[in-house]
């Protein structure tokens, strides 16, 4: 009897020993049975259709492995549908033939509609879901809503105290510029806009070859210069009175005009930058054919990398805030993904979207798996695994990692991976652009809607004209007479839109958002 015992022991104790040296791989695969994600089962997982709409979404399949990952710890599966154009989602709601969700940045107020989409906060209701969404994240979402329900919750939003909380930068218009010629002209005081002219003057002269200031106009254009100008970012302002003013025909916009002007004139930048898009840009820095581009903190140094192929010289900085205005930004969030009455999971739906919102989820879909993809270095950024960073480098992590699927993205995590792998001597200029930055939701949250009518379509007439073709005209300006006249048009061409109706529909909605939110015109 005893010699039995001893046995049994011996092969219990055997046992125990091999499963514990067997491969953490197969710990991390048994691991999802009791998790607390689970929704349906990974081995027959629920599969939700999706509409994607954004048609330069880098994938087309729910495959790799984040997505992978994400299935096994939820029971979840996605199938994609890519947009093919801008019109395709409006069709396809007439129509009535939505998938299970929608994610997008457009048409919010009308997919927040109970005869389109399952409200949000019903569902967490109606199946007792333990999700306590914060007030921040509904207000946003109301705000394209006709009734007292949110039918979405935008991705990527994020207010000053998350920034404050943070080492990493907001995603805003910057200029990168090269440092090492910098350096070559004895790096000259660069405090204000006035010193950035002179700078720029002293590459033209060095270097007659170079364009000493490119851009782009399909996302960033010429924002820096605003802010530096003392300018607003926003299409609508509010006097001391609360009395909604339009920012293009404001005195400081056209203090922004003529700078841009005085630089064109000079020949500091040209006109041929107006029909560029970030690729053209971007093409001129690595050709070392452009001094400074005005981008995005979103590129790092890496964006521009195959310089270094043809001129390892080449140093690449962000120039630092250039007035003490601060960059002011309107947002809510990006984009928001939506539960269509054509759902037949709308449970297993609201709880996948819990999980993708929440710290958990958000970090699985940006950064992968910790401890795996990446672990939390002493700075609070992730370091990233050999394997992911060579995926990167070699344009391989989409393919192998597809971190896409970010319905709950995190702006800060977003923001947080790209500081983690850049120089240390980004970090100074992204401090001091944090610093600056200033989130003002209520100016998005007002923006006129697509109830709004005869107002909405004033409100795009505008964002279209003055954003693009509408100052580059005045930009452009051979002489300060051209220019003077071209403003005239430019102020008059705006008031046949109609923008002093609009400034007096959007006071009253401003002054409702900015109490809403706690801000004061006075």
């Amino acid at each position: 009897m005893k010699k039995n015992l001893q046995s049994c022991f011996a092969f219990l104790l055997t046992l125990s020993l091999l499963i514990s040296s067997m491969p953490l791989a197969w710990a991390e695969e048994a691991a999802p049975a009791d998790d607390k994600w689970m929704i349906g089962d990974p081995d027959n997982p629920v599969t939700l259709t999706v509409f994607i709409n954004f048609s330069w979404y880098s994938t087309e399949s729910f495959t790799g492995i984040i997505p992978e990952e994400i299935t096994r710890r939820t029971g979840i599966k996605l199938e994609p549908i890519r947009a093919v154009d801008n019109n395709q989602l409006g069709v396809m709601i007439a129509s009535g033939e939505l998938p299970d969700l929608v994610f997008t940045s457009k048409l919010l107020d009308t997919l927040s509609d109970p005869s389109v989409s399952y409200a949000y906060n019903e569902l967490i209701d109606e199946y007792g879901v333990d999700w306590d969404v914060d007030n921040s994240h509904i207000v946003n979402a109301k705000a394209f809503s006709s009734d007292d329900n949110y039918y979405f919750l935008h991705s990527h939003a994020a207010t000053d105290e998350d920034w404050a909380n943070t080492t990493a930068v907001p995603m805003v218009a910057t200029m990168v510029y090269r440092h090492d010629m910098y350096e070559e002209l004895g790096s000259p005081e660069v405090k204000n806009a006035d010193d950035l002219e002179n700078l720029l003057m002293m590459v033209k002269e060095k270097w007659p070859e170079i364009t000493p200031l490119v851009f782009s106009v399909d996302s960033w254009y010429l924002n820096p210069l605003k802010t530096w100008n003392n300018c607003s970012l926003q299409y609508f302002d509010v006097d001391e009175n609360g009395q909604c003013q339009i920012v293009a025909k404001s005195e400081a916009f056209y203090n922004y005009l003529k700078y841009a002007n005085r630089l064109y004139q000079k020949g500091l930048i040209k006109a041929e930058c107006f029909s560029w898009d970030t690729a053209a840009a971007r093409t001129a820095i690595c050709s070392n054919t452009a001094f400074a581009n005005i981008g995005s903190t979103q590129y790092g140094p890496g964006y521009y990398s195959a310089i270094l192929e043809e001129h390892p010289e080449a140093d690449l900085r962000e120039m630092m805030p250039l007035s003490d205005y601060k960059l002011n930004e309107s947002d809510l969030g990006w984009a928001g993904t939506f539960i269509t009455k054509n759902n037949q999971y709308p449970e297993e739906s609201i709880r996948f979207m819990q999980f993708l919102f929440s710290e958990e989820g958000q970090k699985l879909s940006q950064w992968g798996r910790e401890g795996i993809e990446y672990t939390i270095g002493e700075n609070g950024l992730p370091v990233f695994s050999e394997e992911w960073t060579k995926s990167v480098d070699e344009n391989t992590n989409a393919e192998i990692y597809n971190p896409w699927f970010y319905f709950g993205g995190s702006k800060i995590l977003e923001a947080e991976a790209r500081c983690a792998v850049e120089p240390d001597t980004y970090i100074a200029s992204n401090n001091a652009i944090r610093e600056s930055y200033h989130n003002e939701p209520w100016y998005a949250y007002a923006a006129p809607k697509e109830s709004d009518g005869d107002y909405k379509v004033i409100y795009d007439k505008m964002v279209d004209f003055a954003k693009t073709n509408g100052q580059a005209k005045v930009i452009v300006s051979a002489t300060d007479e051209e220019f003077e006249k071209n403003y005239a048009s430019f102020i008059s061409q705006l008031d046949s839109i109609g923008v002093d109706e609009l400034a007096e529909f959007m006071t009253p909605r401003l002054q409702e958002a900015m109490e809403l939110f706690g801000a004061s015109y006075n």
